[in-house]
């Protein structure tokens, strides 16, 4: 099978003697690899004579300080060079380890943007900090491929870490066994170790692989469609565990870029963890793609041991994101039969909060976190008013349609003298930071004054295409029924009712400008957080007064949309648009749309009528969650009604707000 290569020998912080692994004590004496197990004082001790410890993380998104670069500080919950302090913390306390990443590493900051760039020469930060740290293996994540395969290839190609995946390919063949990856899809890493019963040296094979969501062609489907295909997550790790079993490895890890779902069994399934903690050969599964954290969270069915950290009994981690967490597997080992087998596990999501950042890697990318503040701080203009994203997902707010009129100027300037240029145009956008699994503080909160490149990537973080595709009233229609479906059903009448499904994210909420409307929210949801129809076909939709240029919008009348690509594919709750419907598509570059509206002073464009607002529902309050610096928008708080009202364990502040008269309805 093509896509597999082999690693040698890597001995961490151990070293061999005559007894076989010595580990240097802190006095300077030295203990033999079975003394050092037996130890009781050993954090994971136990009856194991060998214990090899996977470490991976999983959604770094170039966090590689702990620095929130949108925010200006140093923070302590995250970090590459926070972890780094804990993977040398952890490779002392074993002898025999592997460091891996689950992937989403090259995106994710102002970092990532700079270095995104062509014109950059040498290897990529991200790449030096996990060649500092010693990672044996990365696995990609669908973000990997937000800049293009060229792009992607030149960063990879520059760094001797393996990089893997088996279920991205340059051809699909019939059956699995016959694709060939568009990168190696798995890799054997090779050990000697002492069998401690023996002291006698023996091979250790360490097979990894890597798969990621196929809804990838989705999202990135700008770069990929005609270039790459896809193989179903299960249906390839089957495969290529299979072949590593057969190539000699003793214990397979499987990469898996894709979230613990209960629902998660059919074929093509996104989050499809569960179901590939039952394919034959798979000996631990390192997990990522939500930014959860694994071991934790609710038991939801028998297959999910969120406190043994197991899916099907399979040793399972999620290290959260960011550099949140360091995952730990720790993995015991019998020689039997010729090769080494697995008969025990543990697994532990260990915090990096308040770990020291680690001087070597430091050093390292210090380069590009200079380079880094110097690009965020280049001015772009200034706004005479605050911007923030506390109300983005309850009204019309500022972050939302400066992104929408952003992306509208420079595509309208594109389709000037056309054939599509006396067409209507609008501009859909969503809020992208609105809390959610980045926590309370992720939100925009912008004072009034200079604007630079840092808020620019604060109200655009994603490297996006644009299109401009056809689309008519109906289906405008139903594009915002999906957006409106984020809100959960309220009975007029009733006190404190929940406002927002929390299985929506915040960027799963559009808003069309160019258009009015309302939203009803006595009706029940046409879509559910996946884009599947569970209304009736027929039933009223929740979108009220859909108008155009002061007249309703017609079933079949004509306009074109300006849309990032992730949405244009079928991202998120929403149906992929034919391709036939795309009018043009841009290079990534609806960040720089923002920068450039911004330096042209589009901040303090006056705003006309608010896209939308929710009709009254007489008698009814609804609560909503958002960051606790909404708290200091006092004038705000009290010209709206709003009420704050108390504030969760995660950090975020309940807000009530009445819904029987149109307190949503002002823009921001």
């Amino acid at each position: 099978m093509a896509g597999s290569s082999k690693i040698g020998p890597r001995y961490n912080n151990w070293q061999i003697g005559n007894l076989g692994f010595m580990k240097v004590q802190d006095n300077g004496s030295s203990v033999t690899e079975a003394q050092f197990m037996m130890d009781p004082a050993r954090q994971g001790s136990g009856p194991s004579p060998l214990t090899l410890r996977v470490l991976a993380t999983s959604d770094v998104h170039a966090h590689l300080r702990g620095f929130d670069y949108a925010r200006g500080v140093v923070v302590e919950d995250w970090g590459l060079t926070r972890i780094a302090s804990c993977v040398a913390q952890a490779r002392g306390e074993m002898p025999v380890s592997v460091l891996l990443d689950n992937g989403d590493m090259l995106q994710g900051t102002p970092l990532a943007e700079l270095y995104s760039d062509p014109a950059h020469q040498g290897s990529h930060p991200v790449m030096q900090a996990m060649a500092a740290m010693g990672y044996d293996a990365v696995g990609l994540g669908n973000h990997e491929f937000n800049y293009g395969l060229d792009w992607l290839g030149r960063v990879l190609d520059e760094s001797d870490i393996p990089v893997l995946c088996a279920n991205v390919l340059a051809h699909k063949g019939a059956v699995a066994d016959e694709d060939t990856p568009l990168r190696p899809a798995s890799v054997i890493l090779e050990r000697e170790v002492a069998d401690p019963l023996t002291g006698q040296m023996r091979p250790l094979r360490i097979g990894v692989l890597s798969v990621l969501p196929v809804q990838v062609m989705n999202w990135d489907g700008a770069n990929l469609i005609g270039r790459v295909q896809t193989r179903d997550m299960v249906e390839a790790a089957r495969a290529h565990a299979a072949q590593l079993r057969a190539d000699g490895a003793d214990v397979v890890v499987l990469l898996a870029h894709t979230g613990i779902d209960p629902d998660g069994t059919h074929p093509g399934a996104e989050n499809a963890a569960v179901a590939l903690a039952q394919v034959p050969g798979i000996d631990a599964m390192v997990t990522g793609h939500t930014h959860g954290v694994f071991p934790g969270g609710p038991s939801l069915t028998d297959a999910i041991d969120p406190v043994a950290g197991t899916l099907h009994s399979m040793p399972t981690v999620m290290p959260g994101f960011r550099g949140s967490h360091l995952g730990v597997i720790d993995l015991d080992l019998t020689w039997q039969e010729g090769r080494w087998r697995v008969e025990g596990s543990r697994v532990q999501a260990r915090a990096v909060k308040g770990a020291p950042e680690d001087e070597d890697v430091l050093r390292v990318i210090d380069p590009a976190h200079q380079a880094t503040l110097d690009y965020i701080h280049q001015p772009l203009g200034h706004s005479v008013h605050p911007i923030h994203s506390y109300l983005a997902q309850v009204r019309d707010d500022a972050p939302t349609r400066l992104v929408a009129m952003a992306q509208k100027a420079l595509i309208e300037a594109r389709l000037a003298g056309s054939e599509f240029a006396d067409l209507p145009l609008l501009s859909a956008s969503a809020p992208y930071q609105t809390g959610g699994r980045a926590g309370p503080l992720a939100y925009i909160d912008i004072p009034a004054g200079p604007l630079t490149m840092r808020e620019a990537t604060s109200l655009y973080p994603f490297p996006n295409t644009l299109c401009a595709l056809r689309a008519t009233g109906a289906e405008l229609r139903d594009w915002l029924d999906r957006a409106a479906s984020a809100y959960c059903q309220i009975v007029p009448g009733q006190g404190d009712q929940p406002l927002l499904s929390s299985a929506f994210p915040g960027h799963a909420v559009d808003t069309i400008y160019g258009l009015t409307y309302r939203i009803d929210l006595t009706l029940p949801p046409a879509y559910d957080d996946k884009g599947l129809r569970i209304a009736p076909l027929g039933a009223p939709s929740r979108i009220v007064n859909l108008m155009h240029a002061g007249a309703p919008v017609g079933t079949d009348d004509e306009f074109v949309v300006v849309v990032n690509g992730y949405r244009a594919y079928g991202g998120g709750p929403y149906a992929p648009v034919a391709t036939d419907r795309i009018l043009l598509q841009t290079e990534p570059c609806a960040l720089q749309s923002v920068a450039d509206y911004l330096a042209a002073g589009g901040a303090n464009v006056v705003p006309g009528e608010p896209a939308w607002s929710f009709l009254p529902v007489a008698g009814a309050r609804g609560v909503f969650e958002t960051g606790p610096g909404f708290a200091e928008h006092r004038a705000e708080i009290d010209r709206l009604g709003l009420c704050i009202c108390g504030a969760s364990e995660a950090g975020f502040v309940s807000v009530t707000t009445p819904l029987d008269h149109r307190s949503c309805e002002s823009a921001a």
